[in-house]
């Protein structure tokens, strides 16, 4: 039976975004342009040009498609209350080793595209609502948000300076989710967080 039109786009769009995140990997953001991308795609310039206006354009749909996939995968519905498991799951996860990747070119772009700059924000932020949840749900309910909160804005960083640094620090990933859970635990019920003035 053949596909419909839509299938077919959808197929191409697919095709468009796995040649668009290869290219990023081999040659940066600045390497990348349309007509690479066409090629590496197996179409035409103008059909690519149909889909995605410009390379912005490309890249904030392709960038946005795999920020969504990302927090879809990582930060989702989590089957475990345990903060160990939970930072294993995502040291672990198949799309980390590509976020190094993808997440360079991103804050390199996002300095001199605004659209890319907000999508990235956005992320973030969503991000850090993610991370919150998950820790109000593994702490007691003594912690009060504000601590949660702090605790987040210290290991956020620490998550995405990790996929750019693994390769070089070589950790067990078991020993490092254990240690970052008791971490977080420790810093959560600890009461030397100092007062906001």
């Amino acid at each position: 039976m053949p596909k419909s039109r839509e299938q077919q786009n959808n197929l191409k769009r697919e095709a468009i975004a796995a040649a668009t995140l290869s290219l990023l990997d081999e040659c940066g953001g600045e390497g990348l342009s349309m007509r690479r991308v066409a090629e590496k795609s197996g179409i035409s310039l103008g059909n690519l040009q149909y889909h995605y206006k410009n390379k912005e354009e490309l890249l904030s749909a392709i960038l946005d498609d795999f920020l969504k996939q990302y927090l879809a995968e990582n930060w989702g519905e989590q089957k475990s209350n345990s903060l160990e498991h939970t930072f294993l799951r995502i040291l672990t996860h198949s799309s980390f080793d590509s976020c190094a990747i993808v997440f360079k070119e991103l804050w390199s772009l996002s300095t001199r595209h605004e659209a890319i700059d907000d999508m990235l924000v956005g992320f973030y932020r969503q991000t850090h609502r993610f991370f919150c949840q998950i820790l109000a749900s593994s702490c007691s309910s003594s912690v009060g948000q504000d601590r949660i909160t702090r605790t987040v804005n210290i290991l956020m960083p620490f998550f995405e300076g990790y996929c750019v640094t693994k390769k070089a620090l070589r950790s067990d990933p078991e020993i490092l989710a254990q240690d970052l859970a008791s971490f977080a635990e420790n810093l959560m019920e600890t009461e030397s967080f100092r007062k906001k003035s």
